[in-house]
């Protein structure tokens, strides 16, 4: 069974008014055989890509909160403006 990843395509923003097209990187680490399965998360563009390692149950955690804001994004966006009457 080969590990799953999921590679997506976005905008990045860093600590300034302009962004760059990156990606969001998630998949499995097979190097930490001696520690656990880790999964990697990844954001960066060209010239740059910033990792971070997480335990399942981190990643876990990070999963349910962007579930929770996206539900929460898609129900503000569904809602109408009140001044559009």
């Amino acid at each position: 069974m080969s590990d799953q990843s999921l590679d997506l395509e976005t905008v990045i923003r860093y600590n300034r008014p302009t962004a760059t097209d990156g990606s969001i990187q998630v998949s499995t680490d097979r190097t930490a055989v001696t520690e656990g399965s880790r999964v990697l998360l990844g954001f960066g563009d060209d010239h740059e890509v910033t990792y971070a390692v997480l335990t399942p149950s981190e990643a876990q955690t990070v999963a349910t909160a962007l579930e929770q804001a996206a539900e929460h994004a898609a129900a503000a966006d569904t809602l109408e403006d009140p001044t559009d009457e």
